[in-house]
């Protein structure tokens, strides 16, 4: 009797047991999806924004050219006929004026370098290959200087002080003792800058574009060893990844800011003839350096790498 009794215990407990794995294996199965939801989403949003950025803020540079210009001539038509809008936007110290179109160029270099360093370091190996393209920072700051240092001065030697007595007075001069400066022909420096910028963030980012897949690759690859890409370890890949990420994302934004900047100067600030010179200076400057001077595979220091290297 009692061994009857201990066989149909045992088949009852081989019977109840099943039931408590399965409900433990879905108790495991919904936390593990509540954990890698957020996860989830993020990844969505992230390559939603990163396809933007690629596919409409960093378009081909005829594209960038032609909304330019665009943005431009009918900044400057509003304005000829007086109806560009009265707004915060028109002070000269506005905030974005302030701190970002006076360092303009600090903010351009400050996102340009590091996404450029990062990206090649971690493509190349050979540090004289990352210095041929950072170069090209060095002689589009050159070019920035230079003309931005000629605008002034073309400006200072055509204008003149309006009072009989101050008349070869420099405009430091004029203005400090209390008279009032009659502008000679002020091309526009801001103009300059933002397409400037405008045209080299596009012309960086566009070509290092295979560069950050192939750092997302390597850092998303299970078989990645300690000597890919340049003896950079897995966990650096990844840390590396993020951060040219949000480095693109940035340098996205702040295309954004020029933009909204360049239509600012073109509603409120300068003639149109000098905003139209300033520009087509930028434009020549960035295609003589980028399609005429720059060399892929280059190996002379006369000669900086193009970005397509």
């Amino acid at each position: 009797m009692s061994t009857n009794q201990s066989d149909v215990t045992t088949t009852k407990n081989r019977h109840a047991a099943p039931p408590q794995t399965n409900k433990s294996s879905e108790n495991s199965k919904d936390n593990q999806a509540a954990t890698t939801l957020p996860l989830d989403i993020y990844h969505i949003v992230r390559d939603l924004v990163l396809f933007f950025c690629r596919r409409i803020i960093f378009g081909p540079p005829r594209f960038k050219l032609l909304v330019s210009f665009a943005i431009i001539l009918i900044g400057s038509i509003l304005k000829s006929l007086d109806l560009a809008p009265t707004s915060y936007f028109s002070l000269k110290h506005n905030i974005f004026n302030r701190y970002f179109a006076k360092l303009g160029w600090a903010w351009t270099i400050g996102l340009l370098f590091p996404f450029i360093y990062l990206t090649l370091m971690a493509t190349h190996t050979n540090y004289q290959i990352v210095t041929r393209h950072l170069v090209r920072l060095l002689v589009a700051t050159g070019v920035w200087y230079i003309i931005t240092y000629m605008f002034v001065s073309f400006e200072a030697y055509t204008g003149m002080c309006k009072h009989e007595e101050m008349r070869g007075a420099s405009r430091k001069i004029c203005v400090g003792g209390g008279y009032e400066w009659q502008e000679g022909h002020d091309f526009s420096g801001h103009t300059f800058l933002l397409l400037y910028s405008l045209l080299i963030i596009n012309e960086e980012v566009k070509s290092y574009d295979k560069g950050t897949k192939k750092v997302q690759q390597a850092s998303q690859s299970t078989n990645a060893s300690g000597d890919i890409l340049g003896n950079i370890s897995q966990d650096q890949l990844k840390l590396i990844s993020k951060i040219i990420q949000i480095i693109y994302v940035l340098l996205a934004a702040l295309t954004i800011l020029w933009e909204f900047m360049l239509l600012s100067t073109a509603l409120y600030y300068h003639h149109t003839f000098h905003k139209l010179a300033a520009a087509f200076v930028a434009v020549f400057f960035w295609y003589i350096t980028y399609y005429v001077w720059y060399r892929p595979n280059s190996t002379s220091v006369l000669y900086p790498s193009s970005p397509k290297e």
